[in-house]
């Protein structure tokens, strides 16, 4: 096989390098973000190109057992035992079929003989175009909806979801609820802009979308927000690197509201990468007040700073630490844990978290967010408060780790509720937001009081 090195030097299609993303996904399940922006350090492509890439990608990601489904229906063979590189490419192959309708089906074909006879040989081409035209011409035919009976099987083929999360789900709240989410976490993913009031007026950066034609709506929560589906053309303005904005889905804003930072207050941010809320609690606390991001993760840590200082925000105090283990001899008026988790809740930007969780994985996130949020409530001033927040949905690593808490401090604990300031993201005291209720990703906040 010719090596990358060679391979960059000769540029490649977006569809060939959507093939090498895939194959290293499938390999390494390492997140695709980072498997796609290290091929594009490496070949050459276009705006348009590079838009195409994420979408396919994404999109066979996004909709993998779904394509499988297809595939095992009109393969003669077991699924499992068909080269991978030939079912990556039947997935691309399909997904443009499927989903990208303004491409003709006939110029698909095309492209994937051509694809396949160069990185596989000419037998596999003959395999991969004889299941594409069979699919054309059953595609009205086969419906996972119709055929299979069994509700986890279904929703599992039809949303493309790992059975154990499904069965998890509609244990929770049932079938026609999580046929909802799974629904609603396949749609294409929103952006929410949060306007930063030090570098430009909420109305004033409104004029400016309008005038480069970018489509939004407000936010009925936040006046110094927007939503936005081109979040590209918001980058290619420079608006961000200005400091004008930061993305930053309307849920994460929920935390810092509900802790309600305050000039003048000590505040601990101990998860604070990438640092969206970092910054909305450094703006807050100024001009006398002091705002400390920690962090186990160097490299995120610097991003930290960076963004703050993007932003025009200083100030902010940088640790890097490990939360379980805080480092400080001093106590904080307020403290933000905004625990590391199994990330259910943005899925609908980052499918591919569907495939590179297991359950025990949440067994494991649940014992480290029960030792930050201990370690960081022992820092509480009396009086103090904390605000544990996720972006996840289940209850393992929400409302269980909150209990948790409580057995063991009694009566230093209190929760607080938030049901009269968050009346629509109200869960017996705490905040909960679903993308298929609210239109956000799926995240929890409880704020708890030293007592």
């Amino acid at each position: 096989m010719k090596s990358e090195k060679k391979m960059a030097k000769k540029g490649k299609s977006a569809r060939e390098v959507a093939y090498y993303a895939l194959i290293s996904f499938e390999k390494e399940k390492r997140r695709l973000d980072d498997i796609v922006d290290e091929l594009l350090g490496k070949f050459s492509l276009d705006s348009r190109q590079r838009r195409f890439l994420k979408n396919l990608t994404s999109g066979v990601v996004r909709h993998l057992n779904y394509l499988d489904w297809f595939i095992a229906r009109l393969y003669k063979g077991k699924l499992k035992k068909m080269f991978i590189k030939t079912r990556v490419l039947l997935r691309m192959a399909l997904y443009e079929i499927l989903f990208m309708e303004a491409i003709p089906a006939r110029a698909t074909l095309f492209e994937y003989g051509e694809l396949t006879r160069r990185l596989i040989d000419r037998k596999t081409t003959g395999l991969v175009n004889g299941i594409l035209r069979e699919f054309l011409r059953q595609k009205e035919k086969l419906d996972p909806q119709k055929e299979i009976t069994d509700p986890v099987e279904r929703l599992s083929v039809v949303y493309s979801f790992p059975q154990w999360l499904i069965r998890r789900w509609i244990g929770f709240w049932g079938t026609e609820e999580t046929e909802a989410l799974c629904k609603k976490l396949n749609e294409p993913p929103r952006f929410d802009l949060r306007i930063v009031r030090k570098n430009i007026s909420p109305q004033k950066f409104k004029a400016l979308l309008k005038e480069k034609k970018i489509a939004f709506k407000e936010s009925p929560l936040f006046p110094d927000m927007v939503t936005v589906w081109d979040v590209q053309a918001v980058i290619n303005a420079g608006w961000l690197d200005k400091g004008y904005c930061v993305v930053q889905d309307e849920s994460a804003r929920l935390p810092v509201a509900a802790l309600e930072p305050q000039p003048g207050e000590t505040i601990l941010d101990v998860c604070a990468a990438p640092g969206g809320k970092f910054t909305q609690i450094l703006e807050a606390v100024q001009p006398d007040g002091m705002a400390v991001a920690l962090d186990v993760d160097l490299k995120r840590l610097k991003r930290v700073k960076q963004n703050a200082n993007r932003l025009g925000l200083k100030g902010g105090l940088y640790v890097y630490a490990d939360a379980r283990h805080l480092p400080f001899k001093q106590s904080f008026d307020k403290i933000l844990v905004d625990a590391p988790c199994s990330g259910q809740g943005v899925i609908r930007k980052h499918p591919d978290i569907k495939w590179r969780r297991e359950f025990a994985e949440l067994v494991e996130f649940s014992k480290l967010q029960q030792d930050i949020l201990e370690s960081a409530f022992d820092l509480l001033k009396l009086g103090g408060r904390l605000a544990y927040s996720t972006c996840t949905v289940d209850f393992l690593e929400n409302e269980n780790i909150v209990n948790e808490l409580k057995e063991k401090k009694g009566r230093d604990f209190r929760m607080l509720n938030l049901s009269d300031r968050f009346p629509t993201f109200s869960a017996q005291g705490a905040i909960r937001t679903f993308p298929h209720q609210h239109d956000t990703d799926g995240s929890f906040c409880a704020l708890i009081e030293k007592k």
